[in-house]
């Protein structure tokens, strides 16, 4: 190809390049144009709060923040218990636009973070299919499919002002720059770059233990694969290192690296490492053969030894044991066990319809590619590439909250594909054109004549070639058997065989077509799934009785009548969900939240809401000035605080060992247990609208205009408790629960 024709090919690229990086951000805006520049759901205010938090205070305060308007009456250390990168990287965006004197609000800024992030996430993506590939168009159709795919844009909308949204760019740099570490021994630098970036992903996410184990499972598969190398053992202990030294800096992972199950095992890699280049400086001296029987003694006996130490620090307690939600990874379950972690969604294992809702047509590709990783000439990134869609996909099918972790390896496995169908059919085609243009198939029939005849001449000759090219395949095929088949195949060449020619030729039109089609389809359906995913959860759209678009705003203007009708010291008494909403729309204090990190008192506030009124009013009386509840079933929409009951039952019968969870439920119609509809849960849903139900201990202060939340004050509220303990009014209840213990 002549310059110019190589220009205008570049050209072409950074278009595409472009319209897919445009692509990405404007998928992800659908929130912002319907509903407005609005923060979604729960745990986005609360991320939005501490952010603020960090721009008002500085970082040495927020760093030691403890927070005493949350989980009343103990409060909660905010500071040492989160992950910061992503509050840190609005804080520094804020500032620098206030620097410039643009004119963009800290709201604006948490807004816009998953959109833009959105694009980084997707150019790093493609520089993985870079290197596994080697190929630009590769990369390009990977940036195509990664800028929409749905299962990215779960946590990446716009509004959706989560970890995830950040994470997801964390991810995939630490994964590009340690392949690209590998690519030669002057890449190490990178290494450095892949530790930084590890380092951030760890500021930023609790899935940075996902991350590490990546890494270490691709260096030991290398080692065992026979593909140690002093420049492995470089990048790995520089990445290893400074990545660990980093991870320990942040109080919520300390010294976990060191303790937590889950995270040894790259630990053990970075050892064997040390250990495989000691033992390498002593190979010129003695044989392969008992170099490599040597070698590997000392690794089984290091690994022996390893095994008894950890089982001797973990009877000690020196060496935790797998948290609950990573165990639950690892064993046949339909439930953890934990009725708390139970009762989020998204920590439910993944129904098969999901895979399809989210992937699309990369549920296909993404074999195709993955499996061209093992097939064809096998490098570091392409074991990478196979391992992480074998790994993504596994931990994907335990937890619908990990289809994230799936997507840039589906991404990559599919824009891989893509390419090599695309690639296989412009090959075929082009060696037809040619052929029919520069009659080249009377050159190959003349060419394949000559070669018959050769071997009619000399079949003796013919004979030892054959014996010699059966026993080379034989040790191809012995060694690497399918690579060896893949190249014997020789698909990208057109084929002397008229009928094979013909089929070759029909499938290099179709394929391309088919898989366009799809592309296509796989867009539309994105930009159909982008639109669901951009539901606030806190503005509603509906449709009038006339059948006209509606917003129904009521949950705002409950936590707006809390900010501007209430005391600003008053403490609100709702079930977990909703504690960060009440603390960053309604700057009121909270009793729990979406942390979850007390068991035992979420079980407290679940017994207040199932209790009759006299008795939950007793408790509730010294720890809140009012009790918020969904009552979201009035506007037909499920989901609503009876709905959640069965799992406030659980929670607390899990801790308080006088309560039956079986004694607690709703039927078919609508009718609650005789216990139930006892409980102050109930008889604040219905309170008002039927006349047998009373309230004595409470008053209704507030319904919204649709009846989707209503909130009741207490009454004759006990004296205000100074923060850190249960006041001694509690003790009667308090002395019937038992610390949670997971079974």
């Amino acid at each position: 190809m002549d310059v110019l024709g190589t220009a205008v090919v570049w050209l072409v690229r950074l278009a595409v390049l472009a319209a897919i990086c445009v692509a990405a951000v404007y998928i992800r805006l659908d929130a912002v144009l319907t509903y407005g520049r609005v923060i979604h759901e729960f745990d986005p205010w609360f991320n939005f709060r501490a952010t603020q938090y960090l721009v008002d205070h500085g970082y040495q305060k927020f760093s030691t923040w403890y927070d005493e308007e949350v989980w009343y009456p103990l409060g909660r250390p905010v500071g040492s218990t989160i992950y910061p990168g992503m509050m840190v990287t609005a804080a520094w965006l804020f500032r620098t636009f206030e620097y410039f004197n643009l004119d963009i609000s800290l709201n604006d800024v948490c807004v816009f973070i998953p959109a833009g992030f959105g694009v980084t996430a997707t150019l790093f993506t493609m520089g993985i299919a870079y290197e596994a590939s080697r190929s630009v168009n590769a990369a390009l159709f990977t940036g195509f499919i990664m800028a929409i795919i749905p299962s990215h844009l779960m946590r990446s909308v716009a509004g959706g002002y989560d970890n995830e949204s950040i994470a997801v760019t964390a991810i995939t740099s630490t994964f590009y720059l340690w392949l690209r570490s590998l690519r030669g021994p002057s890449s190490w630098p990178y290494a450095i770059l892949a530790g930084l970036s590890y380092v951030y992903m760890v500021a930023t996410w609790g899935g940075y233990v996902f991350v590490l184990n990546m890494i270490g499972v691709h260096a030991i598969v290398l080692v065992m694969l026979g593909q140690f190398t002093p420049h492995l053992h470089k990048v790995y202990s520089i990445w290893f290192v400074i990545g660990t030294l980093g991870a320990i800096q942040f109080p919520i992972v300390g010294l976990l690296p060191f303790q937590s199950m889950e995270q040894l095992g790259p630990l053990g890699v970075f050892l064997i490492m040390q250990v495989l280049l000691a033992v390498d400086k002593f190979k010129p001296q003695i044989d392969d053969k008992k170099f490599l029987r040597q070698r590997n003694n000392i690794i089984a006996a290091l690994v022996l030894g390893g095994a008894v130490v950890f089982g001797a620090l973990h009877s000690m307690g020196i060496i935790y044991g797998l948290s609950n939600r990573v165990r639950s990874l690892f064993i046949p379950h339909t439930h953890t066990g934990n009725p708390l972690v139970d009762s989020v969604a998204e920590h439910q294992s993944t129904p098969n319809t999901v895979y399809w809702h989210y992937f699309h047509a990369t549920c296909y590709l993404g074999p195709i590619g993955a499996i061209w990783a093992v097939v064809t000439k096998r490098t570091p990134p392409k074991y990478f590439v196979f391992l992480y869609c074998l790994l993504a996909g596994y931990f994907s099918r335990k937890m619908i909250r990990l289809v994230l972790l799936l997507a840039p390896a589906a991404s990559i496995a599919a824009g891989i594909a893509a390419d090599l169908i695309f690639g296989w059919s412009l090959t075929i085609l082009s060696a037809g054109v040619g052929e029919y243009l520069g009659g080249s198939s009377g050159e190959a029939e003349a060419s394949a004549k000559a070669e018959t005849e050769e071997t009619a001449k000399s079949p003796e000759k013919d004979k030892k070639a054959k014996a010699g090219k059966a026993g080379k395949e034989k040790k191809d095929l012995d060694g690497r058997s399918l690579s060896a088949l893949y190249n014997s195949i020789n698909v990208f060449k057109l084929s002397t065989d008229s009928t094979i020619k013909s089929l070759q030729l029909i499938a290099a039109i179709v394929l391309p077509l088919f898989l366009g089609v799809h592309l296509l389809r796989f867009a539309g359906h994105s930009f159909a799934v982008s639109s669901e995913l951009s539901h606030p959860t806190i503005i509603v759209k509906a449709r009038s009785h006339t059948g006209e678009p509606i917003m129904l705003d009521d949950f705002r203007q409950a936590y707006w009548f809390l900010r501007d009708k209430t005391a600003p010291d008053a403490r609100v008494l709702a079930w977990w969900d909703y504690g960060y909403q009440i603390n960053g729309i309604g700057n009121r204090t909270s009793i729990a939240d979406g942390n979850t990190w007390n068991h035992e008192h979420i079980a407290l506030v679940g017994r207040c809401l199932i209790s009759p009124e006299e008795e939950a009013h007793r408790i509730i009386r010294h720890l809140a000035d009012y009790v918020l509840v969904w009552t979201t079933r009035y506007a037909g929409m499920a989901g609503d605080d009876l709905a959640k009951m069965p799992h406030m039952a659980r929670i607390s019968a899990s801790v308080f060992s006088d309560l039956n969870a079986n004694e607690y439920w709703i039927d078919q119609n609508q009718r609650g247990s005789p216990k139930l509809m006892k409980s102050i849960l109930w008889k604040m849903h219905f309170y008002g609208y039927d006349p047998s139900i009373k309230l004595s201990k409470f008053e209704e202060a507030y319904t919204s205009p649709n009846r989707m939340v209503r909130i009741f004050k207490v009454k004759d509220v006990g004296p205000r408790h100074p923060v850190g303990q249960y006041p001694k009014a509690l003790e009667f209840v308090l002395k019937k629960s038992k610390a949670y213990k997971q079974h």
